[in-house]
């Protein structure tokens, strides 16, 4: 289940840092050199002696046109006080009480470390209390993530609006490039670093995915809807199954997310030994996939669907599955036959996964002919439907309410 957003009265009141320091902490230089940046950024598994954090920041402001940048530097661990807290102090006092209040900011982080638990609470309670800011941060390695409250905190700064990533390649190149002292020369990466930043970036996705969240990377390529031309990219978009289960009796609505691992259950069974454990009854289940169901998925699926009659699941996909071959035509057959609504995704669907399972507060910018690959993808079920004679009957479950409405 999606855990609650947490706002600025939770806990402490009312919370800004700017204005309950007077201390302003200033960024030590606006470059670092070629060897600080190489230690302490390089993304490995296990960091032995790297006991600081190096946080390089980008603050731009929002144009009609294009983001104009104003600052950039690099701030470290000053005393007792991290770089993210000394960071706040500064824009707080520099920037915030500076410019007008009108002003919309957009602020980027590389970090060596990812924020420990209490920064990551501080950081949360300063997105908060200041709505012009949106923040992204990019870590190199992730700090303490075994620690329940740091995987918590992690989560509530994405639900406060931030964007949370492990550095890839890209982002490695832009920080040499604007905070590293390079003479010049173009980033080399070191050996294992895309090695690593997968190691990092699956871990983030495990922990975001535990608490019902997909990061905006991982969803933008998951869920990315042009067809698949040749079979080998199939192993590289992996199965996500969203779902969100709406109650008649008023609770909140349940949410998760979940992976298909490979070599062991698909996410659909996953979801049905989810469901099952629930006992519910009258509910109201969507759920977004990244590929249509297989046909054993499919079959089961439908199974669980006539032995609940009186609850309502409505599948919308990105993409179809081997739409080609007959067993998986046969298994979205068996699915509208059960009266489950399979549908693909478009506009409006997209938007609602996004603020449901990445960021209910960044708004969701559609990538170039979303629209047209859903209207592509649309043609192709509805060329299914009517080879297997079943359009008249999809037709008849669209325009059929099950079950008592939703108040």
């Amino acid at each position: 289940m999606q855990p609650q957003r947490l706002g600025p009265r939770a806990g402490m009141g009312p919370f800004c840092l700017g204005c309950s320091h007077r201390k302003c902490y200033s960024p030590i230089r606006n470059l670092i050199s070629q060897e600080t940046f190489k230690f302490h950024f390089e993304n490995l598994r296990y960091a032995k002696n790297r006991n600081n954090t190096f946080l390089c920041y980008e603050v731009t402001r929002k144009d009609c046109d294009s983001p104009v940048s104003l600052y950039h530097g690099v701030f470290t661990n000053k005393d007792d006080i991290h770089a993210e807290i000394c960071f706040l102090y500064w824009f707080h006092d520099k920037v915030l009480k500076v410019l007008s209040p009108r002003e919309e900011f957009m602020v980027t982080w590389y970090m060596s470390w990812s924020p420990c638990f209490k920064c990551a609470e501080q950081v949360v309670r300063f997105l908060a209390t200041h709505h012009n800011l949106s923040l992204d941060i990019f870590s190199s390695r992730l700090y303490n993530v075994s620690k329940p409250e740091t995987q918590q905190n992690l989560c509530r700064l994405v639900l406060e609006g931030a964007q949370v990533a492990a550095m890839d390649l890209y982002e490695f190149k832009k920080c040499w490039k604007k905070f590293v002292d390079n003479d010049g020369r173009r980033f080399r990466p070191w050996e294992s670093l895309l090695t690593n930043f997968r190691y990092q970036d699956s871990k983030l996705q495990e922990i975001l995915r535990r608490m019902g969240l997909l990061s905006e990377e991982e969803f933008c390529w998951q869920f990315y809807n042009r067809g698949v031309k040749h079979l080998c990219y199939y192993h590289y978009m992996k199965p996500y199954l969203c779902y969100q289960v709406e109650q008649f009796n008023g609770q909140e609505p349940l949410k998760g997310c979940l992976l298909s691992k490979k070599g062991k259950q698909h996410a659909e069974i996953l979801f049905l030994d989810k469901i099952r454990s629930m006992e519910l009854s009258q509910v109201t289940i969507t759920c977004y996939l990244t590929w249509s169901p297989c046909p054993n998925c499919a079959w089961q699926l439908a199974a669980f669907k006539r032995d609940h009659p009186d609850l309502i699941l409505h599948i919308y996909t990105s993409r179809l599955y081997f739409h080609w071959k007959r067993p998986f035509q046969k298994g979205l057959c068996s699915l509208w036959q059960s009266g489950i609504l399979v549908d693909v995704m478009d506009l409006p669907q997209f938007t609602d996964c996004w603020t449901n399972f990445v960021s209910p507060k960044r708004p969701f910018w559609p990538w170039e002919g979303l629209e047209k690959n859903s209207r592509r993808t649309q043609r192709r079920l509805r060329r299914i439907k009517e080879s297997w004679g079943l359009q008249d009957l999809v037709n008849d479950f669209g325009n059929l309410q099950l079950g008592p409405p939703i108040s």
